[in-house]
């Protein structure tokens, strides 16, 4: 449990907008805003069960 908590943790921190990247370049806050949100639920959704797999969490 603590594991995933710190996986989406760490996962919120690199997504978050002007960290790593801001998409799309050039556009309003907010446009960027939802967009990393839309990133962030998607690669959450897409990597949970690896993740909770590999660190031996049960859900």
């Amino acid at each position: 449990m603590w594991g995933m908590a710190l996986y989406a943790a760490v996962l919120f921190y690199a997504l978050t907008p002007g960290v790593l990247v801001s998409l799309p370049p050039g556009a309003s806050r907010m446009t960027v805003n939802l967009t990393h949100a839309v990133v962030f639920g998607a690669v959450f959704v897409l990597t949970h069960k690896m993740v909770c797999k590999a660190l031996g969490d049960r859900m």
